[in-house]
This record gives C-alpha cells, structure tokens and sequence, in this order.
C-alpha cells in the first residue's frame, strides 16, 4: 500500500481537479471506507447506505438512491472505481487509488522533476560555461555572437518541462531567440530559416 501522505498529494494535485464535486465528495467516500479504514482497495456496501453516509445536498437532503447510482456511473467511467458483483450484503466496489486512475496518471507523467545540479541559466559564470561550450555560435543560424548579443535557449521550453541545466541550453543570438521563443524547434524551424533568408538578403543589399 502505497504511504498515506503520497495518496492524498496525488489525490488533492492530480485527481480532484479532474472530477466534479459530487463525484470526488463520493470517492473520498469511498476510499476512506475502504483504503484508509480497512486497509483494502475493496469495500462492499448498499447505495442507501452510501447515500445515508455520503452527506446531504446542497439543499440539505440526503443524496437520492438515483444520484448515488448515478455519481457511481460516472467514477466507474473514469476508472476510479470498479463495480462489482451485488448480494444482500450491498454492491462490490474496488477503488482505484490516484495513481492508477488514467485520468491522474496522464497529469502525473506531464510533470517534470526539478533539474539536479546547478542552474547554467542564471548563474553568470555558468552562462559563460554555455557560451564557451558553444564557441560562441548561435546553435540555430550559426552566426558569431559576442557578449552583447549572446542569449541562452532553452532547447526544451521551459513552458514543456524544459530545465536550466547545461544539456538543455544552446548558445543563441537575440533574433533567432526572439524567433524560437517558447516554441519547440519543431515548430520554430520554418520562422527560424525565414528569418536567417530574410537577414542574408538585407547583408546582400
């Protein structure tokens, strides 16, 4: 079982912002009935008594037979539960904790840890490190560059996870970093090629 406080990080950082408050007030019905009381991923109970313990409505009801059934519908649908097999006893629910649920490990797999080492983008000394490493070229259209002129890209944009750490800077003059800006050199390639012919024609005129 995975530790306590790592369940509810994800659950608060990745799963609640995906579902609505209906469904997240029944999850955490669910789980702490089952994974947090029991020890036990599974839990089986009759929908009215989940609506009895679920809580009341904004209009100070208690939840309707129909809603629960409705609410558990839309869990199952995202994958944050499973219903099981229904006896005296109430219907079989398997809860899925937040790091087995698509919807959260989508999010969780877009986030990049924090670079180890140090930062080669603010760090002045560093910078030059970068500079250096390039010779002073800008990676991109392979002009000279000089101290006034010299900037640092991020190869990754910082905006797509992209990290201050040296494998992820390029030396790069002002222009074709105003070009590639937050883009992806995917997508800043064409501007980027436009702009070194549009500079080659103006150095020839």
């Amino acid at each position: 079982m995975e530790e306590l406080q790592t369940i509810i990080d994800q659950l608060i950082d990745y799963l609640m912002p995906e579902l609505t408050p209906y469904e997240a007030s029944m999850y955490l019905y669910l789980l702490r009935n089952s994974v947090f009381k029991n020890h036990s991923a599974e839990i089986r109970v009759g929908k009215r008594t989940i609506a009895a313990g679920f809580g009341k409505g904004s209009r100070g009801e208690i939840t309707s037979y129909a809603h629960v059934t409705e609410i558990l519908g839309h869990l199952e649908q995202k994958q944050c539960i499973k219903i099981g097999d229904t006896n005296r006893e109430g219907t079989l629910y398997t809860i899925n904790l937040p790091s087995e649920i698509p919807l959260a490990m989508e999010k969780m797999s877009n986030v990049h840890p924090e670079p180890s080492g140090d930062d080669y983008f603010i760090n002045a000394d560093k910078r030059r490190e970068i500079f250096e490493r390039d010779r002073w070229i800008c990676q991109y259209c392979g002009d000279q560059v000089k101290q006034d002129n010299a900037t640092l890209d991020h190869f990754i944009p910082q905006s797509k996870g992209g990290d201050n750490g040296k494998d992820n800077l390029r030396t790069c003059c002002l222009m074709c970093n105003s070009v590639k800006s937050g883009k992806t050199l995917e997508d800043a390639s064409p501007l980027i090629l436009k702009s070194i012919r549009e500079r080659k024609t103006r150095a020839g005129n």
